[in-house]
């Protein structure tokens, strides 16, 4: 007596799908925790960003002039 159209291959077929589709989740979600970890590595500011970097900002916006620039630059260096 056959049960299905398709006898034992119909489940054997419907077997393999199901752990594709399995094995392709477990994938995607190690790969998308990954690529969420990296992406916030890079996104975090530094937690003790350079002085002498500010510094160059704060005169390539203008806030300060060219003699304090130097002045400040000097005293970093020291």
């Amino acid at each position: 007596m056959m049960w299905g159209f398709y006898g034992n291959w119909g489940m054997g077929f419907w077997m393999l799908m199901w752990w594709v589709l399995l094995i392709s989740i477990l994938v995607l979600a190690v790969y998308g925790l990954v690529s969420l970890i990296n992406r916030r590595a890079v996104q975090q500011p530094a937690l003790h960003p350079d002085p002498l970097a500010i510094l160059k900002e704060r005169y390539a916006r203008g806030e300060i002039t060219t003699d304090e620039y130097r002045s400040m630059r000097q005293e970093l260096l020291e």
